[in-house]
């Protein structure tokens, strides 16, 4: 299930990208910008602003679900998106549609002519791709077989022996590690972290390039014990040559409130320049003797500090 297609990022992988964006992930990130992607269903996200008061939604409702202001109760919801049928202004709309193979080839075909002219390709994300492994591996063929650049990008929780065979047709990985403590990273995101490392250690022994990123989440993720932590276990993957750090945002926040979820770290601002770059540094103390790198992304460039 694909919940989102992007078109012409210039983030994810080499020129201009193609983002398809998987439904459904094993985690629960406190900070998650896409919290539409975290289950594998269908759900229904609904935006008051659009909403012309036609009170259609609360006529065909069959639980009494649609308050007075025709916001969803969701305590009352079950998806039967009767709803969503019936809203042609697209106040609740649904998330999350099933693909063909080829009916999503078709849909990246079309961003081709952008490749010839500018390099890129498409990037596979999420949600978790590693976790829609059969899925992932025909639309990851198909596109390499036709000569379109395949990145993925993962949390890195799924089962080695059901992705593995995704791995001939992918030329690049981004692959996160939050925390490298295991019982920190399990309190941060409902998973700990020991599958994470070691299918990050395996997926290097098969020789695809892989670039670690960290978010940097203030009082959760940035210490820089942990940054240390990651950046002396990316010194022992072959295959890792850059190690990036993710600045936070709260973009997503209003994500939470259409699909009429608390937002998790209400209140947690943006980490200050200077912190970013004193965490690169610390990456890089490490890295460096090991002609790795470590950077965050300002402004859409590099910032390396060592």
């Amino acid at each position: 299930m694909i919940f989102n297609i992007q078109k012409c990022s210039i983030h994810d992988g080499t020129g201009l990208r193609t983002l398809v964006f998987f439904k459904g992930c094993p985690l629960r990130c406190l900070w998650c910008s896409n919290p539409e992607s975290q289950s594998y269903r269908q759900e229904i996200m609904e935006s008051p602003v659009r909403c012309i008061g036609c009170g259609e939604c609360k006529r065909v409702c069959p639980e009494a679900a649609i308050l007075d202001d025709y916001r969803i109760d969701r305590s009352r919801c079950t998806n039967c998106f009767k709803c969503t049928d019936c809203c042609y202004a697209e106040s609740k709309r649904v998330v999350g549609r099933d693909y063909f193979v080829e009916e999503l080839y078709r849909e990246i075909e079309k961003d081709r002519p952008f490749y010839s002219l500018y390099g890129g390709g498409v990037t596979f994300s999420g949600g978790e791709p590693l976790t829609h492994a059969k899925d992932l591996k025909e639309i990851a063929k198909k596109c390499h077989d036709n000569g379109i650049n395949v990145v993925v990008e993962s949390c890195g929780y799924g089962q080695f022996e059901e992705f593995k065979e995704a791995l001939p047709y992918i030329d690049a990985m981004f692959m996160d590690i939050k925390h490298i403590d295991p019982e920190t990273h399990k309190a941060l995101t409902g998973m700990s972290n020991e599958l994470i490392l070691e299918n990050i250690r395996r997926i290097s022994e098969f020789g695809t390039p892989i670039t670690i990123r960290t978010p940097i989440i203030p009082g959760y993720t940035n210490s820089q014990e942990n940054i240390k932590g990651i950046a002396e276990f990316v010194s022992t993957i072959p295959t890792v040559k850059e190690y990036e750090l993710l600045q936070y945002h709260n973009f997503g926040e209003p994500k939470y409130t259409a699909l009429g979820k608390p937002y998790p770290l209400k209140g947690v601002i943006v980490p200050e320049d200077e912190e970013m770059n004193d965490l690169v540094k610390c990456a890089n103390q490490i890295l460096q003797k090991y002609k790795k790198e470590c950077y965050w992304m300002k402004n859409n460039e590099r910032e390396v500090i060592k």
